[in-house]
């Protein structure tokens, strides 16, 4: 009977440590480099759907508001769409709402109430919708250290902690935080702690909620910071790639179409392949832990 016990407990042990140390992470392509494949799930790359403040607020008809209000009609159709096509993950990217506009600033709760509303759109019309918005529940911390200039750490990190106040109530109702992880420089010992506060605020907060964060391959788009949208050097994405795992569930990896000299940049330019190898080669070192979101068949 002893003996019983005894592989039971270790059993029980065992178990806890896989649990442990088992880990999903997924990476999800919201690239827009011209000519890319419209899925990448063959490679581990997961899909999720991106919905730009174009497709989702319209000017509010009353004129009162000057943030916009949410087009309803367009988003019930966007919601019925990401059902239709199978999309589970959802990032929507409404940014303006959080930004002071011709003097006029939403509360946490009238951001909270409009955000609630979309998300339960989604919902209602896509039963398996995990939604969240872009820079929900933080700021961006390396950004706001950028522009804060040269200061003391600790002063743009506590600027940021009061920037993130109004955003706070519409991270609980996120199913997901949906932080903004951009770089504006090649320091990523600094970026790595940007990361670590990120993830510490937001597990503090919302302790349950997965941490999906926004990475770009190319540098902030920050006009003045040297480094305008120039592609990443491949050995500094790989370790980007590397902090995240470490620290989060996920990424989304974002672009837009063009690089620092305003040219159009398609999926076959070099410096995007050099990225797509160095992710390829990180996907391949952490292949079992590695999650793969296709689209859901109804």
């Amino acid at each position: 009977m002893q003996k019983l016990v005894k592989w039971v407990v270790a059993l029980s042990i065992m178990s806890a440590t896989f649990t442990l140390s088992a880990k999903d992470f997924a990476i999800y392509d919201m690239m827009d480099y011209v000519g890319k494949p419209q899925d990448l799930t063959a490679d581990k790359i997961s899909r999720a759907m991106l919905i730009y403040e174009s497709e989702l607020v319209k000017p509010d008809p009353t004129g009162k508001r000057k943030h916009g209000v949410l087009n309803l009609e367009k988003v019930i159709e966007l919601a019925r769409r990401s059902h239709r096509e199978g999309y589970t993950v959802i990032s929507t990217d409404i940014e303006s709402w959080f930004g002071n506009k011709g003097g006029q600033l939403l509360s946490p709760e009238e951001l909270k109430r409009d955000f609630e509303l979309m998300f339960n759109i989604f919902k209602n019309e896509n039963p398996n919708a995990i939604i969240s918005n872009y820079g929900l529940p933080t700021e961006t911390l390396s950004v706001i250290r950028f522009y804060r200039g040269d200061v003391p750490y600790q002063v743009s990190l506590d600027k940021w902690k009061e920037f993130n106040k109004r955003r706070n109530k519409s991270g609980v109702i996120a199913d997901y935080a949906n932080p903004v992880l951009y770089i504006v420089n090649p320091d990523i010992a600094t970026w790595e702690k940007d990361v670590i506060h990120t993830v510490q605020e937001i597990k503090k907060r919302y302790p349950n909620k997965k941490i999906i964060g926004y990475i770009w391959p190319q540098y902030y788009s920050a006009k003045k910071s040297g480094y305008f949208k120039q592609f990443i050097d491949p050995k500094t994405w790989r370790e980007m790639l590397e902090i995240t795992y470490k620290y989060t569930d996920g990424v989304m990896i974002w672009s837009d179409k063009r690089d620092e000299n305003d040219k159009i940049v398609r999926w076959e330019d070099p410096r995007v392949q050099a990225i797509m190898a160095e992710t390829k080669a990180f996907i391949r070192a952490h292949d079992k832990d590695i999650k793969v979101e296709g689209k859901k068949k109804k």
